[in-house]
């Protein structure tokens, strides 16, 4: 405080509270109180003149404030709180306790009328000119710890050293330091071509508050030579101080955050604000939005063009933890072309599953544009799973043919049936790669574009969508009854002109139940469908802004959560009894075999032989016993009739309706006989082991943890650690003196860390947690680039492909205007009216 600041009479600040007293009403702000005072301090003189005047509001005006305030308040509310909080509705005590907790600096003003700032901190804080310190590290602490009371921010200025490289003086100096560099811009004047540039604050305006130490022999020290403490600039209170450039460095946590955000598809900004709500104070997010995505960008220039080489290396590195690890690649002489990739459980499936395989191609994962393909089986649970995925450069025969080959590589066989889309690339790469294998197209796919291929009028008005349906799926019919029953609806419809039917009716050997019932496991044709869906659910996780690197953690990502649906199923499988709905031993038996999805549908299947099936006949032909078993409706109507022939010799029994050749399970007819020998359990060879409970063990373990590529024991510590810390702060959270007593020894224990585990620079500490996060190391030899100049259906139009009947639908919704040919509102015109003319 100043001398002029102690020559106030305190006992004159008791006519402030009379006033307030007297008049009854409380001051509404600081400059209410100043302008009351009739013995105060003049703002511009600094001296006494026992009145307020218009001088006095003119320094206050012009920033003389801070200084009135901290002559005010240190001067009445010390003397007068204890006399006065008692027992006088005074508001404005409240404003001065207020101001004296957030006053951080005084202002005075030197010979060339400049305004200097000094802040206001315990002394215990403030550097001094001769202390001295065992390190250079030692003496930033002590600064940067004065810098954060006072509210300014540090930056490491002039460094001298010796010959040997020891640091003989160090200057610290405010972040203000220094003054900006001219820069000529006329942005009336801008010439073509020439960037626009942004408008920016300047951040340097000369501050010459500074820290200087050298080292002293005689000592081994390090002293403070040159201490200045007054600013040029005003100071961060407490609550701004949040926002200077040390408090904005993110921590670990928030670090975590963005780019847990990153590979889950959650846009920065909304990751900030759930982070802020999480911490409960936006004042200590530890970071602003822009920091955010500065961090972002940060971890996008750190993978660069070389997410290609990145990718290969990863993929190498696991191959060498794991060797049941399997990839492929391709490349020309320097972009890659293919890669193809599967790890030992998606081997473990193709093995347990592989009798069925779908494969699509979907578009926009990645920023290169590449097509993905990931490989579909259906595993024991009926759930779908990947056993294989690639990316392609294009969508050609030789692509195609060139990741089919490297599939049958990583899984030694050829599956039985796979299942497509109309892709013609794949229907020529299949019989080159899959020679063994039975090539049909999903119907699901062709019957989604029934609707867009003929008129509004048959879809809505008419039974159609119903019968071709229950046609198409109807999978006791022979294929001649098929073709008659097709073209009878061909001609009901007046439909006989249409190339599409035309054409879907000559390839019908690819895609019509009728053609293939008797394949085995031909019942899972639909899985193209469920192609569909897992490109849908990769692209919950995948972005097309992705990198190579960023998609493959995506990735894995995705197969965990698709894995971890896989052990909760096993779980349920294990712990749970399904209720029965019969006494029959089969049901019990069933359900100690097979999973809970298919015991279900084996129970299904046994409630139908109860209900719903009866005799027509029984005979004996060549020692084999031939039921002729109904098959009736709710309404106990006979809709069909079928053969089960059974040897009991070879405990065989077979049906006409093949629907354990088709799906694997035995079907109502052929439980019915069963039921009907009082059999205990169901055979052996009539029970799968692709339905089989415990077939694939549960695997807990995310892939980053399974290649090594982190350290397993170290993030179970953090884990525990993360865990301990949020229990405790759950207990104390309502005492106040206990979460008080927490706080302060977690800061004892930080400040021991921080004398074992020093910091390292900012930049470094931001490199090793990006390479950390990414999981994988940077190199500047590359040899592989990705991809460039692609031009894939479905890529870099910045909207995904429609079908047909998806436009119509956005046009229908569209307002309808009207048409003064007509005179109706219609979505037409005069001009293309059908009536113009008439």
């Amino acid at each position: 405080m100043s001398s002029s600041e102690e020559e106030v009479d305190s006992s004159d600040s008791s006519q402030v509270f009379e006033y307030g007293s007297a008049s009854g009403m409380p001051f509404g702000n600081i400059s209410s109180v100043v302008e009351d005072i009739n013995d105060g301090n003049d703002v511009v003189s600094g001296e006494l003149d026992g009145n307020f005047n218009d001088a006095d509001s003119e320094g206050i005006l012009c920033g003389g404030f801070l200084y009135c305030v901290t002559v005010v308040i240190y001067i009445f509310y010390d003397d007068c709180k204890d006399e006065f909080f008692g027992f006088l509705n005074c508001g404005f005590l409240c404003v001065f306790k207020l101001c004296v907790d957030n006053i951080s600096q005084t202002m005075e003003e030197d010979a060339d009328g400049s305004k200097l700032y000094t802040p206001v901190v315990d002394e215990s804080l403030r550097p001094k000119v001769g202390d001295f310190f065992e390190t250079i590290d030692v003496a930033e602490k002590v600064f940067r710890k004065y810098a954060a009371a006072a509210g300014f921010d540090v930056r490491l200025s002039n460094k001298k050293t010796n010959k040997y490289g020891i640091t003989t003086a160090r200057f610290f100096v405010c972040n203000k330091e220094g003054n900006p560099t001219p820069k000529l811009y006329d942005s009336l004047n801008v010439k073509s071509g020439e960037r626009r540039r942004r408008n920016s604050n300047l951040k340097r305006s000369g501050c010459l508050a500074c820290m200087k130490v050298h080292y002293v022999k005689l000592r081994q020290r390090y002293e403070i030579y040159k201490f200045n403490e007054k600013h040029n600039h005003m100071l961060f209170s407490e609550q701004e101080m949040s926002l200077s450039r040390a408090n904005r460095e993110l921590s670990f946590g928030d670090q975590c955050n963005v780019f847990n955000a990153c590979v889950s598809k959650v846009g920065i900004s909304k990751s900030h604000r759930l982070r802020n709500i999480s911490k409960g104070n936006a004042g200590l997010s530890g970071g602003t939005v822009r920091d955010y995505q500065n961090f972002k960008r940060d971890m996008v220039t750190f993978v660069g063009c070389k997410d290609a080489k990145m990718l290969i290396n990863t993929m190498v590195s696991r191959q060498k933890c794991n060797p049941e690890f399997f990839f492929e690649f391709k490349c020309n002489e320097k972009e890659l072309l293919a890669i193809f990739w599967a790890d030992e459980i998606a081997r473990m499936n193709y093995r347990e599953f592989g009798d069925v395989v779908s494969f699509d191609a979907t578009y926009r994962t990645q920023k290169h544009a590449m097509v993905f393909v990931p490989f579909i089986v259906v595993d024991n649970h009926k759930k779908s799973v990947v056993v294989g995925a690639a990316l392609s450069r294009s969508e050609s025969v030789v692509n195609f043919t060139w990741i089919l080959k490297a599939f049958v590589k990583a899984h030694g066989s050829q599956p039985r049936l796979v299942v497509t889309d109309q892709c013609p690339a794949m229907k020529q790469a299949i019989p080159i790669a899959l020679p063994n294998s039975i090539h049909r197209l999903c119907m699901w796919h062709i019957m989604k574009k029934i609707k867009s291929k003929v008129s509004t009028y048959l879809v809505k008005e008419t039974n159609f969508v119903a019968d071709i349906k229950k046609l198409v799926w109807n999978v006791r019919l022979e294929p001649e009854e098929f073709e008659v029953k097709w073209k009878e609806l061909i001609d009901r419809y007046n439909l006989g002109g249409k190339k599409w039917f035309k054409k879907m009716f000559q390839i019908r050997r690819s895609w019509i139940p009728a053609y293939f019932k008797d394949t085995p496991m031909s019942g899972l044709m639909r899985t193209t469908s469920r192609s569909e869906s897992i490109n849908a659910f990769f692209n919950v996780f995948a972005a097309f802004w992705d990198d190579l690197v960023s998609f493959l953690r995506s990735f894995d990502i995705a197969i965990e959560s698709q894995r971890n649906s896989h052990c909760i199923e096993e779980v349920k499988t294990k712990s749970t009894v399904p209720r029965m709905c019969s006494p029959s031993k089969l049901e019990i038996h069933a359900s100690t075999v097979y999973t809970r999805k298919i015991f279900f549908e084996v129970q299904k299947e046994l409630i139908k032989a109860v209900w719903f099936c009866g005799w027509d006949g029984i005979s004996k032909v060549d020692g084999k016993h031939i039921y002729v078993v109904t098959h009736k409706n709710k309404s106990s109507e006979v809709v069909a009739k079928y053969t089960v022939v059974q040897d009991k010799s070879e405990m065989t029994v077979d049906c006409s309706c093949n629907l354990f050749v088709r799906m694997g399970i035995l079907c109502r007819h052929a439980l019915k006989v069963l039921l009907n020998d009082d059999l205990d359990c169901i055979p052996d060879k009539y029970i799968l082991r692709r339905w089989r409970c415990d077939l694939i063990p549960p695997q807990w373990l995310p892939a980053r943890v399974r290649y090594g590529e982190v350290d397993i024991e170290k993030e179970r510590l953090m884990a525990k650690a993360f865990v301990i810390i949020d229990r405790m702060i759950g207990r104390v959270r309502n005492e106040k003196e206990l979460l008080q007593n927490v706080v302060e020894k977690l800061n004892v224990m930080d400040e021991e860390l921080e004398a074992v585990v020093p910091l390292k620079p900012r930049h470094e500490r931001r490199k090793e947690v990006i390479q950390e996060l990414v999981g994988v190391h940077k190199s500047d030899a590359f040899d592989i680039l990705p991809p460039s100049g692609i031009s894939n259906k479905g890529s870099g139009k910045g909207k995904r492909l429609k079908s047909v009947r998806e436009r119509e639908g956005e046009k229908a919704k569209k307002a309808k205007r009207l048409c003064r040919t007509c005179n109706d509102k219609v979505r037409h015109d005069s001009r293309n009216c059908p009536m113009r003319g008439m």
